[in-house]
C-alpha cells in the first residue's frame, strides 16, 4: 500500500493502492465495532440509566428497589434478542438483595413470562419471610412462576391493564412437549388401563407437583388472606387447570378473587420500563 507524506505532515494513503486483502480486514474491523463493541456501550449507557432511576426510586419511596425484567432487548451480541425466564441464577441474586436490604421495606418491579418453578418459589419464600413490608410492581404483565413470586407481596401494585397468570405446574419432556399438570392427569384417568408408562409417569409427578403449588400458595398467602377456605378458592382458582396456562388475570379479577392488589401504580415505574429497547418496533407514536 503506498504511502505519501501530504501538507503539514499529514499521512496519506492511495485508495486505488489498497489491496483486497487489506480492504477485507478494514471492514471486518468495522464489523467488530459494530457487532460486539457499539452494543456493548450502548448497554452499559443504558444500564447506567436504569442504576440511576433506580436510585431515585428509593429516594422517593424509603426502600430497597430491585427489578427483575425478562423481555426482549433490541441492543444485544449480534443483534439477536435472547429469551429470558425466572431461573436459579435470578434466585441467588434476589436473595444475595434481600439479606443485605436488612429491616428496609422491599419494592419490586417485575416484567416477566414465569420460568423455572424451584427458583420462584425460593424467592417467593425469600420475601415472604422478609420481615418489613414488600410491594410487587407489575406494569405490563407477570405470569406463571411471577405469579408465584406475587402472592409473596404483602402489596400487588398492577397497573390497571397489567395482568398476572394462572400458575398450574408445567410438566413434561423434550420429546413429548410440556403440558400443563392438570392435563396430564386428566389424559391418564381418560385413558384408564390403557394409558402407555409415559402418561402414567407424568400423571404421577403432575400430581405431586399440584400439591407442593397447592401448598406454596396456602403458605404464602397465611398472612394475607385469613380465611383458609378463601385461601383454597384461590388456590384452586389459579392451580386447577380450569383456566388455561396463559390465560391472563386482569387487576380487577385479582382483586375480585381476594389477592391485596391495588392499581396506584407509581408513574416512575413505567418511566422506568422506558430504559428497555423492545427487539420487535412495530409500533410508532409521537410522545
Amino acid at each position: 500500500m503506498g504511502v505519501q507524506i501530504g501538507l503539514g505532515g499529514i499521512i496519506l494513503v492511495s485508495i486505488s493502492e489498497i489491496t483486497v486483502t487489506e480492504i477485507l480486514i478494514i471492514l471486518s474491523l468495522i464489523f467488530f465495532l459494530y457487532a460486539f463493541v457499539y452494543p456493548q456501550s450502548q448497554l452499559k449507557k443504558i444500564k447506567m440509566q436504569r442504576l440511576s432511576m433506580i436510585k431515585r426510586m428509593e429516594r422517593m419511596w424509603g426502600t430497597k428497589v430491585l427489578t427483575m425484567i425478562h423481555r426482549k432487548e433490541a441492543i444485544s451480541m449480534l443483534g439477536v434478542p435472547v429469551y429470558q425466564y425466572i431461573d436459579v441464577e435470578d434466585a441467588e441474586q434476589v436473595l444475595r438483595a434481600i439479606r443485605e436490604t436488612g429491616d428496609r421495606p422491599i419494592d419490586i418491579i417485575m416484567h416477566t413470562p414465569g420460568g423455572q418453578m424451584h427458583a420462584s418459589i425460593q424467592i417467593a419464600r425469600a420475601l415472604n419471610n422478609h420481615k418489613e413490608k414488600v410491594r410487587i410492581m407489575i406494569p405490563h404483565y407477570c405470569m406463571s412462576g411471577g405469579t408465584i413470586i406475587a402472592l409473596a407481596a404483602d402489596e400487588i401494585v398492577m397497573d390497571p391493564d397489567a395482568v398476572i397468570g394462572p400458575i398450574d405446574p408445567q410438566v413434561g419432556d423434550f420429546i413429548r412437549g410440556t403440558y400443563p399438570a392438570p392435563s396430564w392427569i386428566y389424559a391418564a384417568e381418560k385413558k384408564g388401563m390403557d394409558a402407555d408408562d409415559t402418561t402414567i409417569i407424568m400423571s404421577d409427578i403432575s400430581k405431586k407437583a399440584m400439591e407442593l403449588t397447592k401448598d406454596v400458595i396456602m403458605e404464602l398467602l397465611e398472612n394475607k388472606i385469613q380465611d383458609e377456605e378463601k385461601r383454597k378458592s384461590v388456590a384452586q382458582k389459579l392451580l386447577s387447570g380450569e383456566m388455561i396456562h396463559v390465560t391472563p388475570i386482569s387487576a380487577k379479577e385479582a382483586i375480585e378473587l381476594g389477592l391485596p392488589v391495588s392499581t396506584e401504580l407509581p408513574s416512575e415505574v413505567h418511566d422506568f420500563m422506558k430504559f428497555f429497547r423492545s427487539a420487535k418496533m412495530s409500533v410508532e407514536y409521537i410522545e
